[in-house]
């Protein structure tokens, strides 16, 4: 025994790696009570992480205490703190300008809601000017152009700004923007953007006169690591009147190498955009911008001239501004109403699938209800350990009677759904755990006709660069193929 050996010097030498490996088990056990009370009411994610606990000695404890944990308290605190002072500003404001009116409630068959959850929701705003954006190159053009019109200010929120020519390209483009008297604030995301943040990409911006924030800085010595919450909207407001969101970060590769979507967005729902951004701002500098000209702008006549070609121009909008930081995360909650009330067809695109089992059970329901469900995932993923486990997911879905088809030509990074006719989702989150429960999203919930159609369109323009994947498929694969998948899939509470 290597308790023996350590008090009995003459039984040898004493074996450090047994000492480190009884001290990372007994370490283990008590990190427990603390894996079953952060994740109480969550028994497979309970499950996953004494697996990895005990599995991975030494590694499982650090992971669990440096990402496992929720360590958002002291940060959810502070962020509710920012929404309530921008709450107070934005209620002020809105007397002030007169903005608001009536919202109409016919988007989600939503009655009542608590009123902890109901203050983290935007109302459904009518006559919103929608346009689909397919890829970086419909995407990226028609921010840049956006931002070279602005008057007054330019609002960014990225999730990845690489230092390659298209990040150095858009800071350059900013910096003009300031030049020309414009207010430019950046908001980067800590980890995302890491690469840009190290190498002071920004530092020619802010010596220029913008602004650049960043999103919970990785800090490796905290008591309270924050590694595992992130900003991973992409969302750009231009003078108030004009917005965009999607999935789209910025860097070379997006314009090469990936399938994405973006939105522009005019119209009321452009102040809930506004506002989700001026919350994060406020959040990571305590710096309070709110004021009249941020919102409430319409475009002008030379502006809207210029951006005629829209999917609708009377679309019913509601920003789905998720977050860690709320009591429950009213994008899966949006999603999950959405698909069970769904009665034609359900189309899915997104490129990590890995479900909850309430999604899971929608899914499923929705086919036995005759529903026309298929999902799009891409062939090729950015993230090896997340297409495994989202493999482990396919035998259910497809045995239940859902089409699941993989994209071949780029790697698939675009986020939507298309449900019967006229409701959308567009925007940031994924069909997954990291984005229901950790990220902080942003997605755009309509009701369109037009957004709809073009988007089923793209769904079935895709299709025809795609593979389905067949149960028998699935029955051929190797047993290593197979062991792989139902590994990662433990792991996938985590993911």
């Amino acid at each position: 025994m290597w308790i023996w050996a350590v008090q009995h010097p003459a039984a040898g030498p004493i074996n450090w790696w047994l000492i480190l490996l009884g001290l990372s088990y007994l370490l283990a056990v008590l990190s427990v009570p603390s894996v079953l009370l952060q994740r109480r009411g969550k028994p497979h994610t309970a499950v996953s992480w004494l697996l990895v606990l005990f599995a991975l000695p030494g590694l499982g404890l650090f992971l669990w205490w440096a990402i496992g944990r929720k360590h958002l308290e002291r940060q959810r605190h502070k962020r509710r703190k920012a929404a309530a002072q921008t709450a107070f500003s934005m209620t002020r404001l809105r007397g002030e300008i007169g903005a608001g009116g009536e919202p109409d409630r016919r988007l989600l068959p939503i009655q009542h809601m608590p009123a902890e959850e109901a203050e983290w929701v935007f109302p459904p705003t009518m006559n919103n000017r929608v346009q689909l954006l397919i890829d970086a190159a419909e995407t990226y053009p028609a921010i840049e152009a956006a931002i070279r019109a602005a008057r007054e200010h330019v609002h960014l929120a990225f999730y990845i700004w690489n230092d390659d020519a298209t990040g150095r390209s858009w800071r350059d483009l900013l910096i003009d923007t300031v030049r020309r008297g414009v207010k430019v604030r950046l908001l980067l995301d800590g980890l995302g953007s890491r690469f840009a943040v190290r190498r002071h990409l920004m530092r020619p911006l802010v010596e220029a006169g913008g602004e650049v924030a960043v999103f919970l800085p990785l800090t490796l010595f905290s008591l309270r690591p924050t590694i595992n919450f992130r900003n991973h909207r992409k969302i750009v407001v231009v003078d108030g009147s004009t917005g965009f969101l999607g999935g789209l970060n910025i860097g070379d590769e997006y314009q090469a190498m990936w399938h994405d979507l973006g939105m522009q967005l005019e119209g009321p729902v452009v102040d809930q955009l506004q506002e989700t951004f001026v919350e994060d701002w406020y959040f990571a500098t305590n710096r309070e911008i709110v004021s009249p000209h941020l919102f409430s702008q319409r475009p002008s006549a030379g502006e809207a001239a210029r951006l005629q070609a829209v999917d609708d121009a009377h679309a019913v909008c509601s920003l789905l501004a998720s977050g860690p930081h709320t009591p429950h995360n009213f994008t899966h909650d949006a999603m999950f109403l959405a698909i069970t009330q769904a009665q034609q067809r359900i189309y899915i695109t997104t490129p990590y699938l890995i479900p909850e089992e309430s999604t899971l059970a929608a899914l499923r329901t929705a086919v036995y209800r005759g529903v026309d469900v298929q999902v799009m995932v891409p062939a090729n993923n950015d993230v090896r350990l997340v297409q495994w486990a989202g493999r482990s997911y396919y035998p259910d879905l497809i045995g239940a009677g859902v089409r699941l088809f993989e994209f071949l030509p780029k790697i698939l990074h675009a986020k939507s759904v298309a449900i019967d006719d006229e409701f959308s989702i567009v925007g940031s989150a994924n069909i997954d755990v990291r984005s229901f429960r950790l990220n902080f999203e942003a997605s755009c919930l309509a009701r369109s006709k037009s957004l709809n159609r073009r988007l089923v369109e793209l769904f079935v323009s895709n299709l025809g660069q795609s593979r389905e994947v067949t149960d028998d498929e699935l029955r051929k694969r190797s047993y290593l193929a197979q062991l792989g998948d139902a590994a990662a899939h433990l792991l996938s509470p985590l993911l």
